[in-house]
């Protein structure tokens, strides 16, 4: 092509037969004339040669005011530093071709976006003459870009602003977001969590197996293959220093035109709400323990009685018969499982789950309060199946909950009565205690109540007790669930995972 001329491009489209009779140089202008894109020739010192319509109509200038103007005089002022390089470039002929996005401003003022690039030509000599520019308007993909910048700009606030710790995981169980709670709770950067899978690093899966896959009866498993909208109250998590915390967290599967491409994890730290439960826990176990005293008391009483009068006999130097060793030695072996158990109640104690037999912490709990039952007129009937498994629990907390239940039974009968409680295997997994009384039952509007703390229908009562009881058994993975008919009595239902 030789040097440009300055003459203005032929506009008019052409018909096939004149295509044949053009020159490659007059195909060029038309070709440039007609462009669907903002075209222009630039000289290497950045004026604008000649300039096509869609570039005219793209600034808003006329050809007449656009050609022999430099182009950064229409460019943004903090983007002319941009076309300065371009420029000096070209001039050293360093820069045989360019791709920049900037920005121009058009004859009414607005801002426009384009993505600006360029070609070097040069005469048959090799000498650069110009440049052959296209101009591609993309103010509004940029106007989306920074809407969605926005958008997830305030997203990250609004994340960050919460106080629980809040992370997503995608389809491939990878970090996609994790908020600065996160971050303060656990020690681990968003950086550092970034690819992997934080459910598995925070709960100490991945230790075990770096290849483990989730299980069914996961909650991020259940979210992210079934959809469901998931909550574990009783998890524990892993800090970077290895400090572990009590969680609470919820999953919630996210979704992208109907398929799930990912779960949002929220969690928080109840670290002092299981130190304010386990207070209340303390004062409703001491106040249990000083209700039962008397009882006790009482029970210690007759057989303290019994071995003072079969001293002060012996003492007497009356003969001295073999029998009488064996009924002291049982009503010693008595007292002494009597304040066993008083003492395990009260004492304060590290709450660790061990296998035991639910069978012998309810017979424990009946010795206890059978003095009590016997000073109320009431009878306590204990049945169980035999081979009952083990639950995996932490038997003083299990002792303080059927200790509420059963005494609240007896309350229920002030002139006496029959206590009914059975126990039995449900199904291959748990193991359900079933306690019924014959007391006055419970109305509708108080039975939906209860668990409220500070709820109480009794002249001196809390309300605790049967809260506390609710959260023992939640602890343990199990379930409470108390049934009543006014004028027939109330059946209690105690359902516990067995240890497998």
């Amino acid at each position: 092509m030789a040097e440009f001329t300055g003459n203005p491009p032929h506009r008019r489209r052409l018909i096939p037969e004149e295509l044949g009779l053009l020159t490659s140089e007059d195909l060029f202008y038309h070709s440039f004339g007609c462009a669907a894109i903002g075209m222009a020739l630039v000289s290497l010192d950045g004026r604008f040669l000649m300039v096509n319509p869609m570039l005219c109509n793209l600034y808003g200038f006329t050809e007449e005011e656009l050609v022999g103007r430099h182009y950064n005089d229409f460019s943004y002022p903090d983007d002319r530093e941009i076309g300065l390089q371009l420029q000096k470039q070209a001039i050293q002929g360093h820069q045989r071709s360019f791709r920049v996005e900037k920005r121009y401003v058009h004859r009414n003022g607005t801002l426009i976006w384009v993505i600006l690039g360029g070609s070097l030509v040069r005469n048959e000599e090799g000498k650069p003459l110009y440049y052959v520019t296209q101009v591609q308007d993309i103010t509004e993909r940029k106007l989306n870009e920074a809407i969605i910048d926005e958008l997830h700009n305030k997203n990250q606030l609004i994340l960050n602003a919460v106080s629980e710790g809040i992370f997503g995981i995608d389809e491939h169980l990878g970090t996609i977001f994790w908020n600065e709670a996160a971050g303060r709770l656990t020690g681990y950067t968003y950086e550092e969590m970034l690819g992997k899978n934080p459910y598995f690093i925070l709960t100490g899966a991945c230790g075990a197996d770096a290849s483990m896959s989730l299980t069914n009866s996961s909650p991020l498993y259940r979210s992210m293959m079934e959809g469901v909208y998931d909550c574990n109250s009783n998890e524990v998590f892993y800090k970077k220093n290895g400090e572990s915390f009590p969680v609470e967290y919820m999953t919630s599967p996210i979704y992208d035109n109907g398929r799930i491409i990912g779960v949002v994890i929220t969690f928080k730290d109840i670290t002092e709400r299981r130190k304010t439960e386990e207070m209340l826990r303390k004062s409703e176990k001491l106040s249990v323990v000083g209700q039962i005293a008397a009882g006790v008391a009482h029970e210690i009483r007759n057989p303290l009685t019994s071995l003072k009068g079969f001293i002060q006999f012996m003492q007497s130097a009356a003969v001295n018969k073999q029998e009488y060793y064996g009924i002291m030695m049982s009503e010693l072996s008595r007292i002494e499982l009597i304040i066993t158990e008083m003492l395990m109640l009260a004492k304060p104690q590290m709450v660790r789950y061990q296998s035991k037999s639910i069978e012998m912490i309810v017979k424990s709990v009946v010795t206890l309060l059978e003095t009590q039952a016997h000073l109320s007129n009431v009878q306590i009937n204990l049945v169980a199946e035999s081979n009952l498994p083990l639950v995996l629990c932490e038997e003083n907390q299990l002792k303080q909950a059927f200790i509420n239940l059963i005494k609240n039974a007896m309350e229920a009968m002030p002139d006496g009565g029959q206590i009914d409680i059975l126990l039995r295997a449900e199904g291959a997994k748990h193991v359900r205690v079933v306690l019924q009384d014959r007391g006055n039952g419970i109305p509708e509007d108080v039975l939906a109540r209860l668990g409220e703390p500070f709820y109480t229908t009794k002249e001196k009562g809390t309300g605790l007790g049967i809260m506390i009881t609710y959260k023992i058994v939640e602890d343990h993975n199990g379930h409470l669930l108390i049934e009543s008919k006014v004028g027939e009595g109330t059946f209690v239902t105690v359902t516990l995972p067995i240890h497998l």
